[in-house]
Parts: C-alpha cells; sequence; structure tokens
C-alpha cells in the first residue's frame, strides 16, 4: 500500500531532479565541451521504451533520430576467466547502474555490460528494449575469488538495487530491468539460494518509521546461465565516461556513494581502480 501510494511522488521528484540537472549541464558541463546545437554528440542518454528506433538516444540538449542499432558480440557463458578467477552476472536495472557499482570493488578484474536470458542470438539494445528478446540487462563480473567472495558480490547486488519490485528500477520499467541472478556453478547456485533466504528475512522484518510492519519478498528470478551476449560499445564504462549526464548524476551516482559507505571494507584501492 505504502509503495503505490508514495510511488508518483517518487517519479516526481526524479522527474524534477532531472529537469533541473539538465538545465545547469546543458549550460555549462565540465565533461564534454560539447554545444547542444553540435551535429555529432559523444555522450547520450536513454530515453526508455520507445517503440521501433525512433529518437532512441537522447544527447544532453537534442533528440537525434538513430536508425540503426550495431548487433553486440557473443560470448559463451563460463565461470572461469583465466588464472582462477570466476564470473558472476547479475541483472538488477539498468547495467550502466549494476556496472558502475561492482567496478569499484576489490578482486574485480573486469565489469562488462551485456544480456542475458533471451530466446533470441545476438540481440541488439532495441530488440532488449522492446521486451520481444526477453533478454535482461545484466552485467558479466570477472572476479578473483581469493580477494572477493561471491557472497560479498551478492551482498553489495542487494544494496544497490530494489529486489522487491518486479521489472521495474524506479522509472525504469520493463522486463529487461528485472532482478536477476545467473549462476555459473553448482556453488554459486547453494550460495545464491541462502542468500536470497537471507535477504528475505530481512525485508521481512523491515518497518516504516521504526514502528509500522512493512514486509516485503525478493523478486528475484534465479536461472542458470546459458549465454551471455556483450553490449554495444557505447554502453561500456558509461558512468566512468559520462558521470554529469543527468541520468547518471540523479541514478547512478547515488547509488556508487551508497555502496561507498555500505561495504568501505570491499572497496578497491586507488591504484587498482
Amino acid at each position: 500500500f505504502f509503495s503505490r501510494w508514495m510511488a508518483p511522488g517518487r517519479r516526481f521528484l526524479t522527474s524534477t531532479l532531472t529537469l533541473l540537472c539538465q538545465a545547469v549541464l546543458v549550460s555549462s558541463s565540465p565533461l564534454t565541451g560539447i554545444k547542444s546545437s553540435d551535429s555529432a554528440h559523444q555522450f547520450v542518454t536513454r530515453r526508455r521504451n520507445l517503440p521501433g528506433d525512433l529518437r532512441r538516444y537522447r544527447s544532453v540538449g537534442t533528440w537525434q533520430r538513430k536508425s540503426r542499432i550495431v548487433p553486440c558480440s557473443s560470448e559463451v557463458a563460463t565461470d572461469m576467466v583465466g588464472g582462477g578467477g570466476e564470473r558472476a552476472v547479475f541483472g538488477g536495472g539498468c547495467f550502466w547502474c549494476i556496472e558502475a557499482v561492482f567496478q569499484q570493488l576489490k578482486g574485480v578484474r573486469a565489469v562488462t555490460s551485456g544480456y542475458a536470458g533471451g530466446g533470441s542470438s545476438n540481440p541488439s539494445y532495441e530488440e532488449v528494449c522492446s521486451g520481444r528478446s526477453g533478454h535482461a540487462e545484466v552485467v558479466a563480473i570477472d572476479f578473483n575469488p581469493k580477494e572477493i567472495g561471491y557472497k560479498d558480490l551478492l551482498d553489495v547486488f542487494w544494496a544497490a538495487h530494489d529486489a522487491t519490485t518486479k521489472d521495474r528500477q524506479g522509472a525504469d520499467v520493463g522486463t529487461q530491468y528485472r532482478s536477476t541472478i545467473f549462476y555459473t556453478t553448482e556453488h554459486q547456485r547453494e550460495v545464491a539460494l541462502q542468500s536470497i533466504a537471507a535477504e528475505n528475512e530481512r525485508l521481512g522484518g523491515r518497518k516504516l518509521l521504526g514502528c509500522i510492519p512493512l514486509p516485503a519478498q525478493v523478486t528475484t528470478e534465479l536461472a542458470p546461465l546459458h549465454r551471455f551476449w556483450t553490449a554495444e560499445k557505447y554502453h561500456q564504462n558509461y558512468f566512468r565516461k559520462a558521470p554529469y549526464v543527468p541520468y547518471c548524476a540523479v541514478n547512478i551516482a547515488p547509488k556508487v556513494a551508497k555502496i561507498k559507505g555500505s561495504f568501505p571494507q570491499l572497496l578497491a584501492t586507488s591504484e587498482e581502480f
């Protein structure tokens, strides 16, 4: 009840903050040095869930037409990433957000944005956004289990998104934004089951204002990883390349700051970034 009652207010606040940030950034951004009237824009932000392939992207100041999206490359799912490494694959809303969160952790060798869980091969971003392919936006996290455990990654995963909202994260709505864990080994499946149970127990005792019971359950899917498809190049390292874009400033920066404050023991040193 409270979530439904408060949702319009959250959406209004998010929209207002986005407009304010956009107004400031269009006039003077330390990032780009690109005017909104320029014909070639280096950094773009997404406009969600539009039919077809028109106006798929938004620059800082101008809507532009994008009639073709280059298909992404494929990768065979694997749990070993060389030298005793391991791969974890999570979906928790927009992959820009999750990618930025896990890039700051120790023991993480690489974080790659991509797609998993759908029925088609080599999906494009357009197909995933339409919901036709059935894929979720995910990140593949290549990590050293001697430096950071799979359970630690799951702890960060729960803190980095709202697992109780089905097929949505804030204003991002659609099955591609579903909360999901794709395991690559039986050990990962067992650890994930234990972690889901612990998170449900925590959410079951949640209270509003410290006194009003507000129990919830995660909607996170747990499934084996059959195939991971690497997303288009412009999605990779997006927050690092464009931290001042309104979507990043409003949605991603607070998540990154939250994880830094909640898990200082898991952060990489400056030399590791």
